[in-house]
């Protein structure tokens, strides 16, 4: 089976290839960036090169294709995240139906289905364009907050010893490893068992932020780490500091940690996930965080 992957070597799309290609699928990756060429090949896999917000090239990248996993690069520094969201989501929808596949694994967000209602009302839906095809069969994958989200505290750890967001710690967090959402979308590309339209909850673990402290505490020999509850003003102040645009901090981060907050997401998680996977818990992460912490400048 002809399969592309979008979202380049990234966190899942690295891990999907592998594992796509040890199964004896052909695969073409999309890449921005021309020096992944010789990593693409060395994955197995056939590198296309170029931009997602080129809907030419998305075009010509899913021809002859029976299935793609789709993903919205992370450009956090886009100074309007909205409309980039929005021209690719429409180039992928555009490229699928032109190249007639009728498989499509995207990987949504835990706020999709929440987009346009405050907090969240600069969010964008990444199901939309997807669902309006005719004849396709879609599989939208939303996982909850990625653990591996926690590596940008890396420097708030060793520079101020704490962690935090703009939340309270007592309050539960739904998380995904990537791996298992990974293992989610290789599934369904493997098997193809899914039909009409469909939405799979990835949450790998629930923690509270003092719970998730702890736990990276121990990990890391810092067991005093403090989970600290930042204002909505620290924490876009704090995003930008680190490469954020203002657009992206406010309306995919710091307005989600108000949905966090005020209880939104688990209300709707709480109604909606019928159908969960995942199985790599927190603790198990924390391990791996603390290798990367180790390594850490």
């Amino acid at each position: 089976m002809k399969v592309t992957v979008t979202g380049s070597l990234g966190n899942i799309s690295r891990t999907l290839t592998e594992k796509l290609a040890a199964a004896g699928h052909e695969v073409r990756v999309i890449s921005s960036q021309a020096e992944r060429k010789g990593e693409i090949e060395a994955l197995g896999a056939i590198p296309w090169i170029g931009s997602v917000e080129d809907g030419d090239f998305v075009k010509k990248a899913f021809e002859g294709s029976d299935a793609v996993y789709l993903m919205v690069p992370p450009a956090f520094g886009a100074p309007d995240y909205k409309q980039f969201t929005i021209n690719v989501g429409r180039n992928y929808a555009e490229a699928v139906e032109k190249a007639g596949i009728r498989y499509v694994v995207n990987l949504s967000s835990s706020g999709s289905p929440l987009a346009g209602a405050a907090p969240l009302t600069e969010y964008q839906n990444l199901e939309v364009w997807l669902d309006a095809l005719p004849a396709v069969n879609v599989l939208h994958l939303r996982p909850g907050g990625f653990y591996s989200n926690f590596y940008g505290s890396i420097g708030m750890i060793k520079h101020m010893g704490i962690i935090g967001n703009n939340f309270a710690g007592d309050i539960n967090m739904a998380m995904s490893h990537p791996a298992d959402i990974t293992d989610a979308a290789f599934d369904a590309l493997h098997t193809l068992s899914f039909k009409g339209r469909n939405v799979r909850y990835i949450v790998s673990d629930v923690r509270n932020g003092k719970e998730a402290a702890s736990l990276l505490g121990t990990a890391i020999g810092r067991p005093e780490l403090q989970w600290v509850e930042l204002s909505d003003g620290q924490l876009l102040e704090g995003l930008m500091q680190n490469g954020f645009s203002r657009d992206v901090a406010q309306h995919y981060i710091v307005d989600m940690g108000i949905a966090i907050r005020e209880g939104i997401l688990e209300k709707h998680y709480r109604e909606n996930t019928f159908e969960v996977v995942g199985g790599r818990d927190f603790a198990g992460f924390a391990r791996e965080f603390a290798k990367a912490y180790q390594f850490s400048q």
